[in-house]
């Protein structure tokens, strides 16, 4: 698909979730939509430099932050022009400020940009852990610029005002929608431009630094030039996610603006979904993202970094090639060939253990603190049965012969506990969901007892034992 179409299609699809995110007339979907696509533009963006290039960078909240407070200097300078410009220029600037939120997301992309292009020249000759430690002392450093720079509101921080209503020609949109909208727009125009860099004579550059970057300088690779420009990208898309920030927040201050979990869940996201393709980024951030909207809605808001850390820890140890990594070799082992339904079944399924089974654990914490004995009995039941298909999940796809095995006695436990829960809130308007769980549940039983899928994993047993 041309990279034309891919946006378009891309565009279609958000302006669809769009709509039914509206008709659903809940703000706070939009709330908890407008965090995950953030993190799906700052995984993209880091994707740039760390995962094509090898380029590890712990500064995205820098980056981030430069975004967001170019915005509140913006914004300020907006409601006291007369007290800073005078005659002419006063004139010029009562035209152009304070200006839109889309204008404000171009500048805090060029004011980034240009950080970038300057980090990337003093640092980019470092390699490895060294860079990685200039990037943490670079975002040290503006933080301690921003503390002290009154006119953004320094360690105090910033109030900005915002309108309850924004009209776009003939439609009414609620201000959250509205930069809900903005970062959808911008999640497409990352992933469009992370999908077009991949499948470039960029791309292939960026990759030979990542592989080998001494032979790629030997072979006449302008290494330097290609890692500025990923520099400039990462942190200019970095500065375009962070340019709504004060408009949805309504108060930023550096300590919260250059946080840690900025920096943690760019790396992580990626990382957990998959470092060598745009889509990597896409499903860490929209899995990680979502978690912990639900971790916040559920427990508190203080679990989420947690959650993440585990995460990043288990991919790191069992998959460190990342989610889409996994399946891709997966479907190398089982369909070489060509892409067939069985492979695509056991995906599905697999990818559905992986859910319910984080999912199981996240909702069922809470319940180890009951005092009713049933509802611990409930959460310790739920969190063996999330750690069974979780781990149902990694045999399925690097194909162990104890994968479909674990998986039947997983899913048939989660049959178990979706029953109980339904016969304890028989009036609940959750029972549908369960019964839907249990379908599901029912039907990856059924599959999985296909003989298909037995050859299918006996086959790769016994070339292992062959080739051992």
């Amino acid at each position: 698909m041309r990279s034309w179409a891919f946006f378009l299609v891309a565009l279609g699809l958000g302006a669809v979730f769009f709509w039914a995110l509206h008709a659903l007339g809940n703000d706070y979907l939009f709330f908890a939509g407008y965090v995950v696509l953030q993190y799906i533009v700052l995984a993209t963006a880091w994707n740039i430099l760390g995962g094509y290039c090898g380029y590890v960078n712990f500064g995205t909240a820098a980056f981030f932050a430069l975004g967001a407070y170019s915005s509140v200097a913006l914004h300020k300078l907006g409601a006291n022009i007369d007290r800073y410009a005078s005659g002419l220029v006063a004139d010029i600037l009562h035209v152009v400020l304070p200006p839109s939120i889309p204008a404000m997301v171009l500048v805090g992309g060029i004011v980034s940009g240009i950080v970038g292009l300057g980090m990337g020249y003093l640092t980019l000759r470092l390699r490895g852990v060294f860079f990685a430690i200039a990037t943490l002392a670079m975002a040290v450093v503006l933080q301690t610029l921003m503390i002290n720079w009154d006119f953004v509101g320094g360690s105090r921080g910033a109030y900005v005002i915002r309108s309850d209503k924004v009209s776009l020609g003939l439609f009414s949109l609620s201000y959250i929608e509205y930069l809900f909208l903005i970062m959808l727009v911008l999640s497409v125009l990352s992933l469009t431009a992370a999908r077009l860099i991949e499948r470039s004579r960029l791309g292939y550059g960026f990759a030979t630094i990542r592989d080998d970057e001494m032979a790629a300088e030997a072979t006449g690779v302008p290494t330097l030039s290609l890692k500025l420009i990923a520099t400039v990208m990462s942190g200019g898309l970095m500065g375009m996610a962070g340019a709504p920030l004060p408009y949805y927040l309504g108060y930023i201050e550096p300590a919260a603006t250059f946080g840690l979990p900025y920096a943690v869940n760019s790396i992580a996201m990626p990382m957990i979904g998959g470092t060598t393709s745009w889509v990597g980024p896409l499903i860490g951030a929209i899995l990680l993202g979502t978690l912990q909207q639900i971790a916040t809605v559920t427990i508190n808001s203080a679990v989420n970094l947690l959650i993440v850390g585990v995460l990043l820890v288990a991919f790191v140890i069992v998959a460190p090639i990342g989610i889409v990594g996994l399946v891709q070799e997966f479907l190398r082992a089982a369909a070489p060939s060509r892409l067939n339904l069985r492979a695509l079944g056991i995906v599905f399924i697999a990818s559905y253990c992986f859910v319910v089974g984080i999912l199981g654990i996240i909702f069922n914490l809470p319940g180890l603190q009951a005092q009713s004995a049933l509802v611990v009995w409930l959460g310790v039941s739920a969190l063996v049965v999330g750690a069974l298909l979780l781990a149902s999940a990694y045999g399925l796809l690097k194909l162990q012969s104890w994968g479909p095995r674990v998986a039947t006695v997983a899913l048939a436990l989660s049959i178990v506990f979706a029953v109980t829960h339904i016969w304890l809130d028989r009036m609940s308007q959750n029972v549908r969901f369960w019964a839907i769980a249990i379908a599901i549940a029912a039907a990856a039983i059924w599959y999985l007892q296909n003989g298909g899928v037995k050859l299918m994993y006996d086959r790769q047993k016994a070339d292992r034992a062959v080739a051992a």
